[in-house]
C-alpha cells in the first residue's frame, strides 16, 4: 500500500513550491525593470544597441532635440507595458543585423521611419508641442498652414524628418557592404522635399497637393532663386554649367517650379532627364544632332562645333590620345575594330562626306 504525505507535510511543500515561484517572479520582473531601464538610457542607445548610427547620434548632439531622450520620440506615447515590451522586442532584430555587420549605410536611408504613420505619429511630436497654443515661426515668405497638413494625414516628422538628427556635418562611417561613405539623408524641409512624390505638392497630374507658387508663397514673394542670377548659371552659347550642377547637387530641386518634362526637354533638345534605357539608345541622338550633346558635354565653342568630341571618345575611343585631333586616329581604330565599328554611332553616308571627297578631289 503506498504511502501518503500527511496534510502538514502537503501544506509545507505547496507553500515552498510558491514562494519558490514568487521568488522566480520576483527575480525575472527585476531583470526586465533593470533591462528596460538600461536599455532605455541614451548610454545605451549611443555606445552599444546603435554603434552603427554614430553619424545619427552626432546628429542628434547638434539638433535642439540633444537633451530629449531617446524614448520619447522613439517609443509610443504613454505605452502600456505589453506595448512597450513588444517594441523592444521587436527591436531586437536590429540589434542582431548591428552585430553581424549586416547593413547599409546611411540607415533609414529614405526616411521610411519618419514617414511611417504608426511608428511616427504626430503624437510623438504634440505631447510637447501644443499646436493650438504654440506661435508658428515659418522662414520668410513661407506660408504654412499645419491643420491643413494634418487634415490630410501629413504627420509632423513626414516634412520635420530629420529634426532630432541635424545632419550639418560630413558623414563619418563606411557602409561595410560596399565600403563607401555613407551620405547625409534628404531633408524634407528643403523645398524639394515637398515635391518629393506624389502624396505631396507637385505641378503635373496626380499629386495630392497643388505646387503652384501662391500656395506656399505670398504674393510679394520674390520666385526667382539667388542661386539663378549667379555668373554661369544659364548663359545660351556661353557657360552654362551652374543650372546642370545644381541639378546634380539637388537632385529634384528643378521639378519644384519647372514641369521637367516639358521646360528641360525644350531647352536641351531630348529628353530630360534622360530616361532609364538612354546609354543604350543615345546613338540614334548623336547620330542625328550631335550638337545636342554638346550643349552639356563639351567646353568652348570650338569643341561644340567639332563632330568628335573627347566626351564622346572617352567611352567609344578609349586607347584615343586625348592631346591629338581625333581624324588623324581614327585611321588605328578602323584597321583595329573594322568599319562596323563605325557605324554604332554613325550612318555609312557620314564616312562617305570625308572619303568620298578625297577620291573626287
Amino acid at each position: 500500500m503506498a504511502k501518503t504525505e500527511s496534510a502538514p507535510l502537503q501544506g509545507a511543500r505547496r507553500a515552498r513550491h510558491v514562494i519558490i515561484t514568487g521568488a522566480a517572479l520576483v527575480a525575472l520582473a527585476a531583470v526586465v525593470v533593470v533591462a528596460f531601464g538600461s536599455t532605455s538610457t541614451y548610454w545605451f542607445c549611443a555606445e552599444v544597441c546603435h554603434k552603427v548610427q554614430d553619424d545619427a547620434i552626432l546628429a542628434y548632439g547638434h539638433s535642439s532635440h540633444s537633451r530629449v531622450s531617446c524614448m520619447s520620440c522613439h517609443e509610443p506615447v504613454n505605452a502600456d507595458p505589453i506595448t512597450f515590451t513588444l517594441k523592444k522586442t521587436k527591436s531586437l532584430g536590429e540589434l542582431v543585423l548591428t552585430v553581424r555587420n549586416d547593413y547599409e549605410l546611411p540607415l533609414n536611408a529614405r526616411s521610411e521611419l519618419s514617414e511611417n504613420p504608426e511608428e511616427m505619429p504626430s503624437e510623438q511630436c504634440t505631447q510637447c508641442h501644443d499646436l493650438s497654443a504654440r506661435r508658428i515661426t515659418p522662414s520668410s515668405g513661407i506660408i504654412i498652414d499645419h491643420d491643413v497638413h494634418e487634415k490630410n494625414g501629413i504627420q509632423c516628422t513626414m516634412c520635420h524628418n530629420r529634426v532630432a538628427h541635424k545632419e550639418d556635418f560630413t558623414p563619418k562611417l563606411t557602409d561595410p557592404k560596399s565600403s563607401k561613405k555613407s551620405v547625409k539623408h534628404e531633408d524634407h524641409m528643403l523645398m524639394e522635399g515637398c515635391y518629393r512624390d506624389k502624396a505631396c505638392h507637385g505641378l503635373e497630374a496626380g499629386h495630392k497637393a497643388p505646387g503652384t507658387c501662391a500656395t506656399c508663397h505670398p504674393s510679394d514673394f520674390e520666385l526667382k532663386p539667388e542661386n539663378h542670377v549667379v555668373a554661369g548659371f544659364y548663359q545660351p552659347g556661353g557657360d552654362s554649367s551652374g543650372h546642370w550642377k545644381l541639378k546634380e547637387q539637388r537632385p529634384g530641386y528643378c521639378r519644384t517650379c519647372h514641369l521637367e518634362s516639358e521646360f528641360c526637354s525644350d531647352c536641351h533638345g531630348l529628353e530630360m532627364p534622360h530616361p532609364k534605357d538612354f546609354v543604350k539608345t543615345h546613338g540614334d541622338v548623336g547620330r542625328k544632332s550631335p550638337k545636342v550633346c554638346a550643349k552639356c558635354h563639351a567646353k568652348g565653342e570650338q569643341a561644340r562645333d567639332a563632330v568628335s568630341m573627347r566626351f564622346c571618345n572617352s567611352c567609344h575611343h578609349k586607347d584615343a590620345d586625348p592631346t591629338r585631333d581625333w581624324i588623324p586616329q581614327h585611321f588605328e581604330e578602323v584597321q583595329k575594330s573594322g568599319a562596323e565599328a563605325c557605324f554604332e554611332c554613325h550612318d555609312p553616308t557620314y564616312c562617305a562626306k570625308c572619303h568620298v571627297k578625297v577620291i573626287v578631289e
